[in-house]
Order: C-alpha cells, then structure tokens, then sequence
C-alpha cells in the first residue's frame, strides 16, 4: 500500500454562478443574446455554455441586494471577447440592449459596457492580441 498522498491537480474554471430572482428567465436573456447554447434545466438551476465552453450556472437567489456599482468588491462583470466590436455592439443594441456609453479605448483593447437585465455589468472586449 503506497504512503502517498495524492496531487491536488485544479484543471481549471468550471463555471461561474450567478444569483437570480428566476433564473429561467435570466438565463433565457443570455441564450437569445450572447450566444450561450442551453445544459442543463434542473427547474432549481439553469446551466448555460458559451461559445468557446464558459458555463454559467443561474441559482435562485434568497435575496436581491442593492445595486453594486463597477468598483465594489466582489465579482464585477463578465467579458465577452468579439472579433468585431462595432457589429457585436449593434447586434446587440437592436436587440434593445442599452449600453453604459460611448466604446472605452485602452492600450491594445476596446470595450463597450453593458448589463443585463438584473443589473449585471457585463462588456463586450475586441482586443489586438488575445490574452490565451
């Protein structure tokens, strides 16, 4: 019988859940306008999948706390890479999506800064060189 204990080996980020007064209806928000493609629906929580394998989990949240601004502690917004900002930005914003304002401009990057329907801050990021 070996003495050795075995390696913690983390593969990685499965998902990122997100609390919500229903979260059929929030994750039926992503699925129409971000792409996202439908996992799993346990009528408790709502598992959604990006594009490129990002999952997030919608969960019935016990309460709904007041509005946290951009720069508050604590998990502050989801990153959605496009390859053409200015056509993701209008895809959305036809679609009733209304943006915080005009594009950000930074070093090797452009963003634009939205939320979703609870509040969520999310943005869509066009960069010159990806960060993977």
């Amino acid at each position: 019988m070996s003495s050795e204990k075995p390696t913690s080996s983390i593969k990685g980020l499965e998902h990122v859940a997100i609390a919500t007064p229903n979260p059929q209806k929030l994750a039926e928000w992503y699925l129409q306008h971000l792409n996202f493609a439908p996992l799993l629906d346990t009528g408790a929580t709502v598992y959604i999948k990006s594009p490129n394998s990002v999952i997030l989990e919608f969960v019935k949240a016990d309460n709904v706390p007041p509005n946290p601004q951009i720069r508050d502690a604590g998990l502050r917004h989801l990153a959605f890479a496009v390859d053409h900002l200015e056509s993701a930005h209008e895809q959305l914003k036809s679609a009733g999506v209304q943006f915080e304002a005009a594009p950000v401009l930074l070093p090797g990057m452009r963003l634009f800064f939205f939320r979703d329907p609870e509040g969520n801050y999310l943005h869509l990021v066009e960069r010159k060189t990806s960060l993977v």
